[in-house]
């Protein structure tokens, strides 16, 4: 009894740790159109996502449903007299936003002007975009102001929080249970812990449901002698699931046939650890990817 205490106390201790690293924020990108292309889309993305990283206070990634998304507005343009040709200069007004998908609650919000000049009207855009200092401090405050409101969110809503994922778990939702709690940040009270404790027992749920389906592909693998890759699959399923003795059996089956067999118990907690956030770094992930931009823009 004492020894699986102390190894839950080692999970939560590694788990809490891991999670002390880093809040992301992450990016909805317009689609290309006539106001602005492709190329200049993605340079906005490549200042951005350097911005977010720059900032020190939050990472650029989806381990949570919290996003940048900039609405790009072409205020003015002229042309200059030049020596040889003219020169297109155009003002860009760019606004930031960060909101939560789920809420579609804005939590900061900044505007600025930006003057790009070059041949053409595009390529002045370009330049514009070029133009965006990560250094710039109004828009690291901005993003360093936003992860306060998200944090003083999360203090004042953690107990709805934690009940929606509950009702979550309860449905057998486990991805989105578990993503829930895993994108509460450590601020400070009793949230977080809790959360972290609830995403342990959800991650078991989840074990369970994926053992017949783990086993099976165990078993395809073994049968066409592929031990190493079944182990892989094996070794995917938590010793606490309700399939854990007929795995036990198929790595004893297997075990004079690969060299990773003993290490199964070793790994136990830095896996549950890493399944846990690649849960929910996938199913974030996912969910920006579906989100349409000129719906969160509204």
């Amino acid at each position: 009894m004492k020894k699986i205490f102390f190894l839950f106390s080692m999970i939560l201790a590694n788990f809490s740790f891991a999670q002390n690293t880093d809040f992301t924020l992450g990016l909805i990108l317009p689609e290309p159109s006539q106001k602005i292309n492709e190329a200049q889309i993605t340079k906005l993305e490549s200042k951005l996502s350097n911005l977010i990283n720059k900032s020190g206070v939050v990472t650029y990634g989806y381990n949570n449903d919290f996003v940048i998304f900039p609405v790009v507005n072409i205020d003015e343009t002229s042309i200059v007299q030049g020596g040889m040709e003219n020169i297109t200069v155009t003002t860009i007004d760019l606004t930031l936003n960060i909101k939560q998908i789920s809420s579609n609650k804005s939590f900061n919000i900044i505007s600025k002007k930006i003057k790009g000049s070059g041949k053409t009207e595009q390529l002045a855009i370009t330049n514009g975009f070029s133009l965006i200092k990560v250094t710039d401090k109004d828009l690291i405050d901005f993003i360093a102001k936003g992860k306060e409101n998200i944090f003083k969110y999360f203090n004042e809503n953690c107990a709805s929080i934690e009940n929606k994922a509950k009702n979550l778990y309860a449905k057998q939702d486990f991805e989105q249970a578990i993503s829930l709690l895993q994108s509460i940040p450590e601020t400070g009270n009793n949230c977080f812990a809790e959360a972290q404790n609830n995403a342990l027992v959800y991650y078991k749920g989840y074990q369970s449901k994926l053992c017949k389906e783990n086993i099976t592909k165990a078993k395809s693998e073994i049968a066409t002698k592929n031990y190493e890759n079944a182990l892989t699959y094996l070794n995917m399923i938590d010793s606490s699931s309700s399939c854990n003795s007929e795995v036990e059996k198929l790595i004893n089956q297997i075990s004079d046939k690969v060299e990773k067999a003993e290490k199964r118990e070793l790994d136990l907690e830095k896996r549950r650890i890493d399944a846990i956030k690649e849960i929910a770094k996938a199913y974030y992930s996912n969910t920006v990817r579906l989100v349409n931009y000129n719906v969160i823009v509204r």
